[in-house]
């Protein structure tokens, strides 16, 4: 999923940024300092990839991490990463399930 906007629609979906995997910004929505963010899910994206084949798990597609009041979802494809920001943290579910179903339209 490379679409910010259809991303950004998700339910409790409260920003969303576009970015390359290494840490250039391309677009945000709901986001006021989306070159940070970008440049960070870069490098969270591209170790997380590291990591992933070195354990045999194969590319990177999606990961989801879950604080006590927010919750961030990075969706990998290709050379692009979309982060979406999500509040509260109990809705991350829901979300991961709404992606679920937009790349399955997709495929």
């Amino acid at each position: 999923m490379s679409d910010l906007a259809t991303f950004a629609k998700l339910p409790d979906v409260k920003g969303a940024v576009l970015g390359d995997l290494s840490g250039g910004y391309l677009d945000a929505v709901g986001e006021q300092d989306g070159e940070t963010i970008a440049a960070v899910t870069g490098f969270v994206a591209t170790s997380l990839a590291q990591a992933g084949e070195e354990l045999g798990l194969g590319a990177l597609h999606r990961v989801s991490v879950a604080g006590a009041a927010a919750a961030c979802v990075i969706v990998v494809d290709d050379e692009l990463a979309i982060t979406g920001r999500i509040a509260p943290a109990k809705a991350l579910a829901a979300v991961e399930k709404a992606l679920d179903a937009a790349l399955a339209e997709e495929a």
